[in-house]
């Protein structure tokens, strides 16, 4: 049940000799702010359509980071089954907080589904000549930085501009490469499905993500209690939208949760917490051994979601499921054990 990863026994992660970067935890976005205002009076509906207006809103707001929250929860993690195991049972973050809390799409065609028609294919061919010629050699390979493509195409009025913003969209806040601010090819085709109203089924692929990053932490943070040399620090960059394991934790914990924002029923809900100030609980790993989950049953709602899209939803959450998504180290795919939903977890419990 992964008991036997060791942690250290001290809880105060400001201290310990763990450096963590947070690369999908994107705490600037007016450059996306920006793009989405100028674009979106033409292209909501079809963002909407394609089942991602709510993901590209969450995407605008600041979930401000508190490192002492993430590392208490990672402490909790199980490799081997996906779930957090505390005291008095286990829970985990599902395809149905993703899809609540993110605003990611469990229905739709695979991120590895290749493009079809020829039409499409020819506009993939465009926009890797594109990526192709903002190539950054200085940096000892073949980058393309997120800066030059915005130099190249935000507000430029060309036709590539709506499949460029959703490339820069995917690369910086969805689908994470390896290098801080570089263009991630494989958002090419998904960006060309999505700006035609063409559901992907980017939830998925988001869980896979996170799920590898709480457990790679998991490890990172037992090898401390390893360490011989107290000077010897340890690296590790948690490279998915990792800002979702925060949210669902307020949400799920009433120990742990802020004051939220008063929001509207226009909003999406993670506009309860836009620039929320963290609250100081003390020691997290005391807070989560008697903390109170809140097993509140989530009620989809929203533009993009008619009666038929509730139902293949729902019936996406009660099943078991195996998550594909980008290992983005080298590209190929990565797969997440089979994961349940939280009412099966409940029942347990």
């Amino acid at each position: 049940m992964g008991f036997h990863f060791p942690v250290p026994t001290h809880f105060d992660p400001k201290n310990w000799p763990l450096k963590l970067g947070f690369r999908g935890w994107r705490p600037k976005n007016y450059d996306l702010q920006t793009w989405v205002d100028h674009l979106a009076p033409v292209h909501q509906s079809t963002w909407k359509k394609a089942g991602i207006f709510e993901a590209i809103l969450n995407s605008t707001y600041k979930i401000k980071r508190k490192k002492d929250l993430v590392c208490g929860l990672a402490e909790k993690w199980c490799c081997e089954t996906n779930t957090f195991v505390f005291p008095w049972g286990e829970a985990t973050i599902t395809l149905e907080d993703v899809l609540v809390l993110g605003g990611f799409s469990v229905l739709g065609d695979s991120v590895f589904t290749p493009l079809e028609r020829k039409e499409l294919r020819e506009v993939e061919v465009k926009l890797e000549k594109e990526r192709m010629g903002l190539y950054d050699y200085s940096a000892g390979c073949r980058t393309v930085i997120i800066k030059a493509w915005l130099e190249k195409f935000m507000k430029s009025g060309t036709e590539l501009e709506h499949e460029a913003f959703l490339v820069f969209w995917l690369s910086r806040y969805v689908l994470h490469n390896t290098s801080n601010n570089s263009v991630n090819k494989a958002g090419l085709s998904i960006a060309i499905r999505l700006a035609r109203g063409i559901r992907v089924a980017l939830a998925p692929a988001v869980l896979a993500h996170i799920y590898k990053d709480l457990s790679v932490l998991k490890m990172t943070i037992a090898a401390l209690s390893g360490l011989k040399d107290r000077n010897e620090v340890v690296k590790f960059t948690v490279m998915s939208p990792f800002h979702l394991v925060q949210v669902w934790a307020w949400e799920r914990f009433v120990e742990l949760r802020p004051v939220s924002n008063v929001v509207s029923c226009a909003e999406p809900r993670s506009a309860r917490w836009d620039r929320v100030e963290c609250l100081n609980v003390g020691n997290v790993r005391n807070v989560l051994a008697k903390a109170d989950f809140e097993m509140e049953k989530w009620v989809l709602v929203g533009p993009d979601l008619d009666d038929g899209h509730r139902l293949m939803s729902f019936a996406m959450f009660l099943s078991v499921a195996k998550l594909v998504g980008f290992d983005l180290d080298d590209g190929h795919r990565l797969m997440a054990s089979d994961i349940f939903h939280p009412r099966f977890l409940r029942e347990m419990l």
